[in-house]
């Protein structure tokens, strides 16, 4: 893969294009570790930035994995008057900022405030979660829950893809394979945190706890992380190329597509499966560990294969074993077989997130835009994350959860074939071609 040197003017002949770009390969820099814009090498950073990516991946996108913990106890017990369409929201408002502030997020970190950022979202997530735990009604867990920790999230979210991008180049897949673990990680980890605390201790002090744990554990993100010097010059929000970038808008609109679709049974697979009595009450609490246990092994092991294969090849492999996987549940009837569904959504969901931000770093030329980029596609898909949980909710409550596994397992089917096509459209129609 090319390192990017120089963003230029354009020439008098090529006014049609916003920027030519000088190209260096990877040998001509010196390996694998790539020199930041203005900034000297320093290789420790690497592995020191990969691990505060982890638990800024485990405090974000491993709590959003998390929220279905909260959905049952909520209509069991703190909230047990509203309908599950109504709760949900509060998981919906959370993925929601946590991706739309991207598009803010974004250009801060390509101006050079990426530890600004960090402390700012470290903040606003422990602040949050305290709030949470002395919350008692929905519109108070909408405030703490999903606007306040949301808003923390959305401050991290971009951080922890883009920061990885300046010091890697051919291990950059296995980089971000290790940093998206970490959602594997908090998703198994805060649920069953939360269910083996709450009887014990209660609601508030286990919230209290888990705020503890984001705590420390952004404590370590804050003194690992290791960011690079970047150009404070005034730039535009919105890289105007990418409209004109065929490859990376069809991969968005996956993206978008996949969104929509691959949150319903990370929400709703518990409810499932004490309606059908397809696991008993004590297997139950751990159906979102098991479909996060199988997500770590899906971040890291697809990412040893992926110069091999291919990274775009892989996810099209992978958004299809997951829509497989979302309809294979409408046939579930017991345990065995639910546990072995929920590994193979698991492993194919992990394989998504960890593959999603190297096929974004490689569909982006110039690597000094690739924070305004990531933020411009998640505003976009922010929208479907927004949605996708809520209408699953509302079948579940007007059809059951049959129709909400078929509208997970048609949209995640249809993000697979639109990534297809912009890998197509990237890199040719040879599929033998690692792309």
């Amino acid at each position: 893969m090319p390192l990017l040197t120089e963003r230029e003017k354009p020439s008098g002949h090529d006014s049609g294009h916003e920027s030519d770009i000088s190209l260096k390969t990877d040998e001509e820099s010196g390996g694998d570790i790539l020199a930041p814009p203005h900034s000297t090498p320093d290789k420790p950073a690497g592995p020191r930035t990969v691990l505060a990516s982890f638990f800024i991946y485990f405090n974000t996108w491993g709590l959003v994995a998390s929220f279905g913990v909260f959905q049952v106890h909520y209509e069991a017990d703190l909230l047990k008057e509203y309908s599950p369409f109504a709760i949900s929201t509060i998981g919906s408002l959370q993925s929601f900022l946590m991706v739309f502030l991207g598009c803010f997020a974004g250009p801060v970190f390509d101006l050079g405030y990426a530890r600004q950022l960090l402390w700012a979202g470290s903040l606003l997530i422990v602040a949050g979660t305290v709030a949470q735990s002395f919350s008692n009604n929905l519109w108070q867990l909408l405030l703490s829950q999903g606007l306040c920790i949301g808003t923390g999230m959305g401050s991290l979210a971009v951080l922890g893809v883009a920061v990885l991008s300046p010091w890697f180049s051919t291990r950059l897949p296995v980089a971000f394979g290790v940093a998206a673990a970490g959602s594997g990680v908090g998703g198994l980890v805060l649920p069953v945190m939360f269910r083996s605390l709450e009887p014990e201790i209660g609601f508030a002090w286990t919230v209290r706890t888990m705020a503890l744990v984001a705590l420390a554990t952004q404590g370590v993100s804050i003194v690992s992380m290791h960011t690079p010097k970047a150009s404070r010059q005034r730039r535009a929000w919105i890289d105007r190329s990418a409209f004109s970038d065929a490859p990376y808008l069809l991969f968005v609109a996956a993206c978008c597509l996949v969104f929509l679709g691959m949150y319903t049974p990370f929400v709703y697979i518990q409810g499932f499966a004490l309606q059908r009595g397809a696991a008993s009450s004590q297997v139950d609490k751990y159906l979102l560990a098991i479909m996060n246990g199988g997500s770590i092994l899906g971040r890291i092991i697809p990412n040893l294969f992926a110069q091999r294969l291919g990274g775009m090849n892989l996810l099209v492999v992978a958004v299809l074993v997951m829509s497989v996987s979302a309809l294979c549940l409408m046939a579930v009837e017991h345990t065995a077989g639910l546990v072995v569904t929920l590994v193979f959504y698991g492993f194919s969901s992990g394989s998504f997130f960890s593959l999603q931000p190297a096929t974004f770093t490689k569909l982006t030329e110039d690597r000094n835009y690739i924070g305004t980029r990531l933020g411009m596609a998640y505003a976009v898909m922010s929208i479907a994350l927004l949605f996708g949980s809520p209408v699953g909710g509302a079948l579940v409550r007007s059809v059951g959860f049959t129709s909400a596994w078929i509208w997970a397992g048609v949209c995640l089917a249809l993000g697979s074939v639109t990534i297809a096509f912009s890998r197509g459209m990237a890199s040719g129609w040879d599929w033998r071609k690692r792309t």
